[in-house]
């Protein structure tokens, strides 16, 4: 289901509505266009029009390229041999993916460290969401099977809890920063992957905004399964859900959200798109540099021509030599 915006009242007993800056409500529909097209031309490198971001779990690069349909996608684009994720465990990363930071949450050791935070709505927790809507861009977090609700949401909800059934929350970062929690949930879309025309479906038929990160359930991303059940359903979902006839200007990334256990945390991170080159066409050696979940983020600010978040982004390596 889509999430619905409503009235809510706090805790307090104050009626709340989501937030929106004074500039957000002077936009027009047509500024927030020409926001955009001028954000694109101050691009360092624009390759692409729209990026989907896909996250599957805790496999090593070597288990993965032993999987016959996560072969079979990395022979038709850039499969980047020496990319690595940045922490242990999972929560970090996936924060880092959108935040350029894990706000430090890695130090606390493999059991806090995947505990769950809600950031305060404030200038130190912000995420490229912000960035993208201040260029007059727009960005949609997809989540399979996320609890029904309404929104803003009361954070004690089910939509925030940390596991129910196949989906859990540390997969779906977006959720875990107040500012979306409250002012942008309607951006949050359930996807309920038992259906064969889900909103990830239909959004895909009609376009997809210039950012999407889509967080499969806890037996697609292999969470709760095996590398070889992650590799299947996203070739499927490739094939099926989002086929390359509704590809055009997208840049699909399948990622892993860390190693299996690896000592130096390698992972399979794949580029797919028709700006693209594929894997016949591709330099080993460009595709040998060495590259983290910062540098996808850092690529994708290029691309969009909006500032890095952090310091990390900043100062990581754009993917570049992979490009028609």
């Amino acid at each position: 289901m889509l999430w619905t915006c409503e009235k809510t009242v706090s805790a307090q007993g104050i009626p709340s509505l989501p937030s929106q800056s004074q500039s957000e409500v002077s936009k027009s529909e047509k500024g927030k266009q020409e926001e955009a097209s001028r954000a694109v031309a101050r691009a360092k490198s624009h390759h692409f029009d729209r990026v989907l971001i896909i996250v599957l779990e805790n496999v090593d690069y070597e288990r993965a390229m032993q999987d016959p349909s996560l072969t079979s996608l990395a022979a038709q684009g850039a499969s980047l041999s020496n990319f690595h994720a940045l922490f242990h465990p999972s929560y970090p990363n996936y924060l880092a993916m959108i935040a350029g930071t894990d706000f430090g949450l890695h130090r606390r050791g493999s059991f806090l460290g995947d505990k769950q935070v809600n950031f305060p709505n404030d200038a130190s927790h912000k995420t490229i969401a912000d960035r993208l809507i201040a260029a007059g861009l727009d960005f949609k977090q997809y989540a399979e099977e996320l609890p029904p609700g309404a929104c803003p949401w009361d954070i004690s909800g089910l939509h925030l809890a940390d596991k129910r059934g196949n989906y859990v929350r540390r997969h779906v970062p977006f959720l875990s920063f107040r500012e979306v929690q409250e002012k942008w949930c309607d951006h949050v879309i359930a996807v309920d992957s038992a259906k064969a025309n889900n909103y990830f479906v239909q959004n895909a038929k009609t376009g997809l905004v210039a950012y999407s990160f889509y967080s499969p359930n806890m037996n697609h991303d292999g969470h709760d399964t095996t590398a070889a059940v992650a590799g299947a359903w996203v070739k499927k979902f490739l094939d099926e859900s989002f086929p390359e006839k509704l590809r055009a200007g997208t840049l699909v990334v399948v990622t892993f959200d860390e190693s299996g256990g690896n000592e130096d945390n390698r992972i399979f991170t794949l580029f797919l798109g028709d700006m693209v080159k594929p894997a016949n066409q591709q330099d080993p050696a460009v595709l040998g540099k060495q590259y983290t979940h910062y540098s996808v983020i850092r690529t994708i600010e290029d691309n969009f021509g909006i500032e890095p978040l952090t310091e990390n982004d900043k100062n990581a390596q754009p993917i570049t030599g992979i490009w028609k």
